[in-house]
């Protein structure tokens, strides 16, 4: 892995360090002060570049935003709520979740939520059908942090 990884970040045009001579590029990385953690994030995202694309524009746009001046949790906090407003459940999507030994697995569906032959409104109310107490459906899937201690409705 380390000796794939080392030819994937010297073998890059724009990782590797100024062209010495007679075009001959460097042996040395421009990556080679960073630790192999850093080197490999950075490979692995030029990798997802070169498949997917660059970052979606309004992402781009919030991240401008919020790199002046601001405290880590402000900007933490933002992540958050940004993520959040970005996570839209397409119909075909199927969460998972184990409850009491079992595996319930809820189909979303154009209308809502398809589980155990039934369309719910709602993941809460899947949730409630599941365990007989009132959840937070998107919590209780896996699909929001958290408030509290572990799995406690």
């Amino acid at each position: 892995m380390a000796r794939a990884l080392k030819g994937e970040v010297v073998g890059r045009d724009d990782l590797t360090g100024p062209r010495r001579g007679s075009r001959r590029l460097s042996r040395r990385s421009a990556l080679a002060h960073l630790p192999k953690h850093l080197q490999t994030a950075i490979v692995s995202y030029r990798r997802q570049v070169d498949q997917f694309g660059q970052l979606d524009p309004a992402i781009r746009q919030f991240l401008d935003r919020i790199v002046e001046k601001e405290t880590r949790s402000s900007v933490m906090a933002k992540l958050i709520t940004f993520d959040r407003s970005q996570t839209e459940l397409k119909a075909g999507t199927i969460l998972s979740r184990e409850w009491n030994g079992a595996t319930h697995r809820v189909v979303v569906a154009d209308g809502g939520f398809l589980w155990d032959g039934i369309t719910y409104d709602s993941l809460s109310k899947v949730a409630f059908a599941i365990t007989g107490t009132r959840w937070n459906g998107p919590r209780f899937f896996g699909l929001r942090d958290a408030a509290g201690n572990g799995d406690q409705p």
